[in-house]
């Protein structure tokens, strides 16, 4: 039905033009058939008045035919057409004294030749009562051979199966397809008056390639408005939303600055991650916020974000006000393989009787403040941001409750002759509070270094290579310490047990290729290696990509010091 009102329109363009021109060309009151081909000769002998009205005439047609033209092009957008261009040839030969070059662009439009409208991906948006609404969209999906790193002789030490079970275990190389953070959204905006307009936006989570449902810390990551989703005004001087939010702090290093973003070279596996496994907490999206947003000035932009605790229980063990999980993802903790490195309900004593009442005990925060600062302009890109979790409930760790925070800085440059961009990042953890023994303390991590380099080959092609170390903590919860005495070896003391001997920094390789097919579809390749040290236990993919590559057999057991590792190829396309 579309198409064949568009086709109609152009018809009707075609003949309203034409109909034009022949006025012109009667060049005299209606009903003349002169054959002059002189207008200006022929109506030198017409009165005034139908002068005017020949002039009128032409000038509504003209009218109706910019009219016609808009809403052509409306459509030919909606239906997704490349064939605007015939449209516009179709009009520009038949305008009154249309010239021979504008119709030899268009002629060149239709033997194939690009034109202006090529290679650019359309907006899905509309306009109605004076508020403008966008759709759009990003897919993400690939398929990936990893490796667990697990060998036959660390699972016999598995404490659910012993050394008779291990022939259940099936570890090692394994194919998976994985949706890789999908999203779809909605935004809008509505101008208020000139200093004001109001703006919203709610965005989802789509699972491609596996069932939608709950995640383990009871997350609906594939609910309504389970992503960045925000209501807040905004104008020259700056924006300030509510809702939930990626953290400016977060925001700084993904997006195009991480080359491997939601595959399994994600930088998220340890950037702002201070204990390995599957949770970067401080690259995170943050719920229940309030953000202020300044205007770019010479390449300078800021923001900040609030978000308070919402807590009733003293230590933040409890769920905040209003949400179904614990601050930070950090897990309902029911007894199943998937939380096993969780306190699980009974466990503990404040769980002995009826339901656990303290649930959150495994890197729960009150009150978030993060901020960032941004520069942008001759080929550069530098940062700086901070961020921090208040009472901090790692009761799991043994190491009580307190703050923690982080800062990192970084900078990107392009040179652009050569088509590389080099990029680095240097990030520091930290753990606060006097009493924390330091050999439990994992979560105080320094000298996180990241080195990224995007080389271009082609105008569609990139190859992309990264390294991310992670710095040695003070301590494990798993050591010898009073508070810890069960992780203690046979006569072993606690209190004169050394300190400092814990060896968790690891490091990351990534290296990939991107194609650009369309711009806004693409398809990539990547290998990347964690390479855990004796006491590390981080993975691939831990953030970003939809299917983690841990270091847990099949029962959920982890093992540290593992070398994981996988092949990565996937397509995306953005809308």
């Amino acid at each position: 039905m579309r198409r064949f009102l568009t086709t109609s329109a152009v018809l009707v363009l075609f003949l309203l033009a034409n109909g034009t021109r022949a006025l012109l060309a009667q060049g005299s009151r209606p009903g003349n058939t002169s054959s002059d081909p002189h207008p200006a000769s022929a109506l030198a002998g017409a009165t005034k008045e139908e002068v005017e009205e020949l002039r009128d005439q032409v000038g509504a047609q003209q009218r109706t035919i910019e009219e016609l033209r808009a809403m052509v092009q409306q459509l030919m957008k909606q239906q997704g057409s490349g064939d605007a261009h015939v449209v516009n040839a179709a009009i520009i030969q038949s305008q009154p004294g249309a010239g021979e070059e504008p119709r030899s662009v268009a002629q060149k439009s239709e033997k194939g030749a690009p034109s202006k409208t090529e290679g650019k991906a359309g907006k899905l948006e509309w306009s109605f009562g004076g508020t403008k609404i966008q759709l759009y969209g990003h897919a993400d999906v690939s398929y990936d051979y990893v490796d667990n790193g697990i060998s036959p002789a660390m699972e016999a030490t598995n404490p659910f199966l012993g050394p008779a079970a291990v022939a259940r275990a099936n570890n090692g190389w394994l194919g998976q397809v994985s949706s890789n953070l999908s999203y779809f959204g909605v935004r809008g905006s509505h101008v208020v008056n000139s200093y004001l307009t109001g703006v919203f936006q709610f965005e989802t989570e789509i699972m491609y390639s596996d069932t939608p449902g709950p995640t383990s810390d009871l997350q609906c990551k594939y609910c309504l408005g389970s992503r960045d989703t925000y209501v807040g005004l905004q104008g020259k001087w700056g924006a300030v939303k509510m809702g939930k939010e990626d953290a400016p702090y977060k925001r700084t290093t993904t997006g195009a600055f991480d080359p491997f973003l939601n595959s399994i070279g994600d930088a998220r596996s340890i950037l702002g991650n201070s204990g390995g496994d599957n949770r970067a907490e401080f690259m995170g999206r943050i719920s229940h916020a309030i953000w202020y947003e300044s205007p770019t000035y010479k390449g300078l932009y800021a923001s900040v974000l609030f978000s308070p605790g919402q807590n009733r229980s003293s230590d933040n063990g409890a769920y905040p006000r209003g949400e179904p999980n614990c601050s930070g993802g950090n897990g309902a903790f029911t007894l199943s393989f998937q939380n096993s490195p969780n306190v699980a309900e009974g466990a503990d004593l404040y769980s002995l009787f009826g339901p656990d009442l303290n649930p959150c005990n495994d890197g729960s925060f009150a009150n978030v403040l993060s901020a960032a600062v941004t520069y942008r302009g001759y080929g550069l890109y530098a940062f700086g941001a901070y961020e921090h979790h208040g009472h901090v409930n790692r009761t799991t760790d043994l190491i009580g409750v307190d703050d923690e925070a982080a800062w990192k800085f970084g900078a990107e440059y392009t040179v652009k002759r050569s088509g590389t961009t080099g990029s680095f990042v240097f990030e520091h953890l930290k753990r606060y509070g006097s009493e924390t023994d330091a050999r439990l303390n994992e979560r105080s991590r320094p000298l996180a270094t990241w080195v990224a380099i995007r080389q271009k080959l082609t105008n569609k092609d990139t190859l992309n290579l990264s390294w991310i170390h992670a710095g040695k903590s003070p301590g494990d919860p798993g050591f010898c310490a009073p508070e810890a005495p069960g992780n203690c070896a046979e006569g072993q003391d606690p209190v004169t047990a050394p300190a400092d001997i814990v060896n968790n920094s690891s490091n990351m390789y990534a290296v990939g290729v991107k194609h650009k097919i369309t711009g806004n579809m693409s398809t990539y390749f990547v290998y990347a290696r964690q390479a855990n040290h004796t006491d590390a236990h981080y993975d691939l993919g831990a953030v970003g990509h939809g299917i983690v590559v841990d270091k847990r057999d099949f029962t959920g057991h982890g093992f540290p010091g593992t070398r994981l590792q996988g092949i990565s190829g996937g397509m995306t396309f953005d809308f």
